[in-house]
């Protein structure tokens, strides 16, 4: 199994029980189709490794534009660190890059909102915060 933290762009869909699973996605400029939904579960993130975190500990500065437009100067901000920056959703797929190619199992990982139900009830849809549409690729193995 090796490690990742890349960022992938995924499309999802309905595959099997799951509506919003990922169905594609492409990584380092290869498309690949997902065969089958394995696993899918939710997990803490490692919040002592955000950017908000090591901006409080003066490893990072926090800046924002104050009166952007109006000539305004920049200004040191007290970072934020959000409630969906705690918890991801991790969905366990087996994919392959065409339709003969060998496959192999990938771990990708969405924020979500922190107490959030995986599915909404009745509607099939999933709450969660990650408005950016944000995925990233945690390990493969094949």
């Amino acid at each position: 199994m090796r490690r990742f933290s890349d960022e992938v762009h995924v499309r999802s869909g309905a595959l099997g029980e799951a509506h919003d699973a990922p169905v594609q996605f492409v990584w380092r400029g290869r498309l690949y189709v997902v065969r089958e939904l394995l696993s899918r579960w939710r997990e803490r993130r490692a919040w002592w490794e955000h950017s908000a975190v090591a901006a409080v500990h003066g490893d990072e500065p926090a800046v924002t534009a104050v009166g952007a437009g109006r000539g305004g100067a920049a200004s040191t901000a007290r970072p934020v660190l959000e409630l969906g920056d705690l918890e991801r959703e991790v969905f366990r797929v087996e994919a392959s890059v065409g339709r003969c190619a060998a496959s192999g199992v990938y771990d990708l990982a969405r924020s979500v909102a922190l107490g959030t139900a995986a599915v909404s009830e009745g509607t099939g849809t999933t709450a969660r915060g990650d408005a950016d549409g944000a995925w990233q690729l945690l390990r493969v193995s094949d």
